[in-house]
Parts: structure tokens; C-alpha cells; sequence
């Protein structure tokens, strides 16, 4: 990979730094699905069928998209060609500006909806109200500290 500019170096190293995050998923989302298996079957956990197809299916198809993100980053490692036009891509500002404002908007969204979840929850569930507010908080908790640790880095 000599021939590999700079810039292309530095791409393909970041590449290979999301394959090892998308091999830790791979591997969290099996360690999951064993989890619920074992928990099941050995230990006859309490848990609806219907629960357990639904997290049995959530678990392999997330583990499936996994494994592809992980393949095709390979492929494109592999192949200076792919790697320069993927970089160039990735790294266009505009495309760096929709997807900031597309993030930006979905944040705001999902804000609002678990906002709304958590008022409307109150009412059917307090187990509802109390998983909206704390996953608004988990959110709440992670922006901050993301904010500060790439203020500092920035």
C-alpha cells in the first residue's frame, strides 16, 4: 500500500479502526443472543415467546448489517481505487453538511418524541414514563459528555 497517498493512508486507518468497532458489535450482539439462549432454555427465564423472536431477530439482523459494513470496508482497504473515491466522498464538505443537519434533525426528533413518550407514558405506565425519561437522560448525559471531551481535543 506504498502507493496510497497521505490522505488515503490516513482513510484506510480509520477504516480499519471501524472494522475492530464493528467487530466488537458483532461479537456484543452474539454474547446477547447466547445470553438470551442460554437464559432461556438452561435457565427457564421467564421471557414470552414473542419477546424472544423479537430479540432473536433484532440481535442476528443487527450482527448481519455488522458484518457487511465489516466486508465492504475490506473491500474497499483492498482496493486503492474504491479507498480514493470513498474518501473523496466521505470526506466532501457538503456531504459532511447533510449528514450534520440530518443528525441534527433526528436528534431534535427523537428529543421530542421520548419527550412526548414520557408525558404520554405517565398516564398508561409509570414503567414507560420512567424509560423515556431515562433514556432522555442517557442522551442528555452522552451529549454532555462528548461536548466537553471534543471541546478539549478540538
Amino acid at each position: 500500500m506504498k502507493e496510497l497517498s497521505k490522505q488515503d493512508r490516513e482513510y484506510r486507518e480509520k477504516l480499519r479502526k471501524k472494522n475492530i468497532g464493528y467487530m466488537i458489535a458483532i461479537i456484543f450482539m452474539l454474547v446477547c443472543s447466547a445470553t438470551l439462549f442460554i437464559g432461556t432454555k438452561w435457565f427457564e427465564l421467564k421471557i414470552s415467546d414473542h419477546a424472544v423472536g423479537f430479540l432473536t431477530g433484532f440481535f442476528f439482523s443487527l450482527c448481519i448489517v455488522f458484518v457487511i459494513f465489516f466486508f465492504r470496508n475490506r473491500q474497499t482497504m483492498r482496493n486503492p481505487q474504491k479507498l480514493r473515491k470513498e474518501r473523496i466522498i466521505k470526506t466532501d464538505e457538503r456531504n459532511i453538511e447533510i449528514s450534520a443537519r440530518a443528525l441534527q434533525i433526528t436528534t431534535f426528533v427523537m428529543t421530542i418524541s421520548l419527550v412526548i413518550l414520557s408525558i404520554v407514558g405517565s398516564f398508561v405506565s409509570r414503567l414507560v414514563m420512567m424509560t423515556a425519561s431515562g433514556l432522555l437522560y442517557v442522551f442528555l448525559i452522552s451529549y454532555l459528555i462528548c461536548y466537553f471531551y471534543f471541546k478539549r481535543k478540538l
